[in-house]
């Protein structure tokens, strides 16, 4: 059930992440030059301050220079010490970013399985509902003021039934830890207001028997207009889960699939993908192919905004150019009309509101510009013109 375009955008995320990181990393390391270059408090001789100064200022610019060419230019009048400070601090600087970038791929990677979790809790919702139902169908003492029809309920139905019976799901939910156990509160109260101040439910429960068609329409509408809409749980889900909107989409369809599987007698759960190794090596050598040429895609992005201050450029923009950039360049097999059209998508979604029209714009000129100069090649499937 996994798409390119949520692949695409957990990259896009990991090098957003990793830029945040760098940018941290680099401040560790101006700080440990400013460390360097501090009075000694605890000497009794008289301390250069101005010297000190200086020599920090040097070290702050070799720095600069190991950066963007990652050795110091050939100057003796730089004393030794200080270059030997700004080599410290850059090799730091790249040992914390080759730890850090690892990470951050591995946690959007956590993320996207963490997908998988979330669906089985809205099936796992959707069961302890129908334990509820079961429960209060099974009191003896009611309101006489409020009775609620008990005919049948929700724990009767037979596509309930058929979950409650199936191996695989129960050891799914028991293997990953799926539980509503600290949250019981969220699941009475959905219960009481808002399953059973449904109409379509409560008409449900006026009647002692249903067709398949009926249960199915049943469990449908409880998992769409109560789970997956009323406020109560959605709240929930939006607080325990980061990325419940992102991946809503994509729970939603494999929710909806398993329950529809009942149909053939039997519960089939939905899978988060077909090739989860493919979809990994996806992401990484999406994110490993932007890291690597960094430097060469800014200079393209660069020279297509010549006439732009790249300042007044969204970082996240530009992330999303490069991507694009190392998908376009390095994955042949993907149209170019695919390409800029996901990442067209994803910087509407993510970015600023002006940022789909930007990208799409300057995407479309390189895309041209970098085919026709040879360093975009597409073959097979990528090269269907999807105009």
């Amino acid at each position: 059930m996994l798409n390119r375009r949520l692949l695409r955008s957990k990259a896009v995320q990991a090098l957003y992440a990793s830029r945040i990181s760098a940018d941290a990393n680099l401040h560790l390391a101006k700080d440990e030059i400013a460390a360097a270059y501090l009075p000694d408090l605890n000497s009794m001789e008289p301390q250069n301050l101005e010297r000190l100064e200086g020599l920090k200022r040097l070290a702050l610019l070799t720095l600069d220079e190991y950066l963007e060419n990652g050795q110091p230019a050939a100057d003796d009048q730089v004393p030794r010490e200080v270059v030997q400070t700004a080599q410290r601090a850059y090799q730091n600087f790249v040992q914390q970013n080759n730890i850090d970038r690892p990470l951050v791929v591995k946690r959007v990677l956590q993320e996207t399985e963490g997908i998988y979790d979330e669906f089985l809790r809205v099936l796992a919702l959707l069961l302890e509902l129908a334990h509820q139902a079961e429960l209060d169908r099974e009191r003896v003492v009611r309101n006489p003021d409020n009775p609620f029809p008990t005919a049948s309920g929700l724990n009767d139905n037979e596509v309930v039934r058929l979950m409650r019976a199936d191996a695989e799901l129960e050891v799914e939910v028991i293997r990953r830890g799926i539980s509503w156990s600290n949250d019981m509160s969220v699941v009475r109260k959905t219960y009481r207001e808002a399953l059973c101040k449904d109409e379509q439910y409560l008409a449900y429960c006026q009647q002692d028997a249903h067709t398949p068609e009926e249960d199915q329409k049943l469990a449908q509408h409880v998992l769409r207009n109560i789970i997956l809409k009323h406020e109560i749980p959605t709240e929930h889900f939006e607080q325990s889960d980061l990325y419940w909107e992102e991946h809503f989409d994509i729970i939603r369809s494999m929710a909806i699939k398993t329950l529809r599987s009942a149909g053939t007698g039997k519960i089939q759960l939905a899978e988060l993908t077909e090739d989860w190794d493919e979809d990994r090596f996806f992401v990484e050598e999406l994110f490993k192919k932007a890291i690597e040429n960094d430097a060469e895609y800014q200079g393209y992005v660069l020279e297509q905004l010549k006439n732009w201050d790249p300042d007044r450029v969204a970082l996240l923009d530009m992330i999303i150019m490069k991507t694009a950039l190392a998908e376009l360049i390095h994955f042949p097999g993907i149209p170019v009309k695919v390409t800029i059209n996901e990442f067209i998508e994803i910087a509407k979604r993510y970015s600023t509101l002006k940022s789909g029209s930007f990208v799409n714009g300057n995407l479309d000129r390189l895309a041209k510009r970098l085919s026709e100069s040879g360093v975009i090649r597409k073959s097979g499937r990528g090269l269907i013109d999807n105009k």
